[in-house]
């Protein structure tokens, strides 16, 4: 039986296109399109409640309108004061989130958590971010590009509109732009976008390789990666736990 390949989103019936062997309708106002995204916004930034019949239901526009939800209105779709009171406190929680969280709940291409995290590491706000600032991070091209053109286009219309006040979150304790690498797996922390995080908090700058100027590399595998080797002929200080070495350089 030969499958035939749909030209058009059965949605919206915007034209399909290919990319990378997937399709994909970009067509901005595709109401599946959009309540896809308000799903991952709000999953990304742990606001709870809304799944995919809640958003069906709220028939929004864009994310901008969560955090302008009309109680009532809500309420009428709903058909529930309880669940929308929640809803509402929920959302209210979620403007104080984190850059690296508001980042990655934007549905841009290349930039999860991860990347959100890497690039958080290295800016004060989300000004900050340029081309040499995501190269800086460690972030490819391809997401640099994504990342770049998006904040030069829908980020322009969007912030406005939302609450967060795109600053990173920096420890109180600065570390004098000292910059660790990491190799090998992880056994302090479940990802390493956690340890990112917790690199980025501290005060410290993630780098990506080993270089005479890198202060420090997590090596918590100890199993002779190549960077491991270059570390110590340049005599790069070893941290074997992450976890501990964060505790012993910040107040908390």
């Amino acid at each position: 039986m030969r499958i035939e390949i749909p030209k058009n989103c059965p949605s919206c019936d915007y034209p399909l296109e290919m990319v990378n062997d997937q399709l994909y309708c970009k067509n901005t106002a595709c109401t599946a399109r959009l309540d896809k995204q308000i799903e991952h916004f709000t999953k990304t930034l742990g606001i709870k409640g809304f799944g995919a019949k809640t958003v069906e239901k709220l028939n929004l526009a864009d994310i901008t309108e969560l955090y302008y939800l009309d109680r009532e209105e809500a309420i009428e779709k709903l058909g529930s004061t309880k669940v929308v009171d929640k809803l509402l406190e929920e959302i209210e929680a979620s403007k104080s989130s984190s850059l690296d969280k508001v980042l990655a709940s934007f549905s841009i291409p290349l930039i999860g958590n991860t990347a959100a995290v890497k690039i958080c590491a290295v800016v004060d706000s989300i000004d900050d971010i340029t081309p040499e600032t995501c190269k800086q991070a460690g972030l490819g091209e391809k997401a640099t590009y994504n990342l770049t053109t998006w904040l030069d286009t829908v980020f322009i219309d969007l912030r406005e509109f939302l609450p967060f006040s795109f600053k990173a979150q920096k420890n109180s304790v600065v570390q004098g732009g000292k910059t660790i690498c990491i190799t090998g797996k992880l056994k302090s922390y479940k990802t390493k976008a956690e340890a990112y995080a917790a690199i980025g908090s501290a005060g410290f700058k993630v780098v990506e390789s080993v270089t005479k100027t890198t202060d420090y590399l997590v090596d918590e595998d100890d199993k002779q990666s190549a960077k491991r080797t270059k570390a110590d002929t340049l005599g790069i200080t070893i941290i074997s736990n992450l976890i501990s070495f964060i505790k012993e350089n910040t107040n908390d």
